[in-house]
């Protein structure tokens, strides 16, 4: 942009607001921004951030297309048994999911790159600008091998674990959240030797016996020919399962239909 431009763009924004936004020092050649320029600096970001939201939101109404944020412990629990829904709904084939963890997802969700997400949390979750819908919760195990001398026990405190290595699932996801409750709660510093963002890995590390595991129950099946035994810590925090949405979205016909799956589902 050429200087008279900004310059007739500042004008015509003081002209509409009727306030000086710029100090101009003539003799110094300064400018600076008041007060009032500051505080419309900071409402402006939020209105662009507002219309990015709602570029985002048309375009996938335009396109048929709904974009559903699922973690990948929650997506291999959930998304098979909605799928046939989904089918007879004649909406599988307009939605995308997006993995990721939870806090990454929720932050997609909040800048409008995802429609709806099923999202954990280890406690009820409180976010002015969404509509939360808790439709499960679930406790946390530990994780062994079959042969591990750890499978053999009923349940198990986390301080008594002192001596063995854990292999675990990278920052933003849920379950890592809930881990650091425990080693915060017992005052111990657990031996991580690994972190992934795969839980398939996560899992084929744990049946290797190169450590053993911290996960929700939901996140192992029997095809995972794997041992999970109840915490028995006091007061610890569980894996809640919820649909997010934003409060100030207007829910077309099809993402209504998807949110009604969803929550119905258990």
């Amino acid at each position: 942009m050429t200087q008279p431009t900004i310059t007739f763009s500042l004008k015509r924004l003081e002209d509409y607001f009727s306030i000086q936004l710029i100090n101009r020092n003539q003799s110094h050649g300064q400018l600076t921004v008041t007060d009032a320029g500051n505080q419309l600096f900071e409402r402006s970001k939020i209105i662009i951030s507002q219309l990015e939201l709602a570029k985002n939101e048309l375009a996938r109404v335009r396109q048929h297309k709904m974009k559903l944020g699922m973690p990948p412990i929650i997506g291999s629990y959930y998304f098979p048994k909605i799928a046939n829904e989904l089918v007879k709904q004649h909406l599988m084939d307009a939605v995308d999911t997006m993995e990721g963890g939870s806090d990454e997802l929720f932050y997609q969700m909040r800048s409008g790159d995802l429609d709806i997400a099923l999202l954990g949390s280890t406690g009820p979750k409180v976010a002015e600008d969404m509509d939360i819908t808790q439709i499960l919760s679930v406790p946390f195990m530990i994780v062994v091998d079959k042969q591990h001398p750890l499978a053999k026990l009923k349940e198990v405190s986390f301080s008594d674990l002192k001596k063995y290595a854990f292999v675990s699932l990278t920052e933003g996801f849920v379950i890592v959240q809930a881990f650091e409750w425990f080693v915060k709660n017992t005052q111990m510093q657990p031996d991580v030797l690994y972190r992934t963002s795969d839980v398939a890995m996560l899992k084929k590390m744990i049946k290797e016996r190169v450590g053993i595991g911290f996960l929700t129950e939901i996140a192992v099946t029997e095809e995972d020919d794997l041992v999970t035994i109840p915490l028995t810590d006091k007061n610890q925090p569980e894996f809640i399962i919820s649909v997010f949405n934003r409060k100030n979205q207007i829910l077309e016909s099809d993402l209504l239909k998807l949110k009604e799956i969803l929550t119905e589902t258990k």
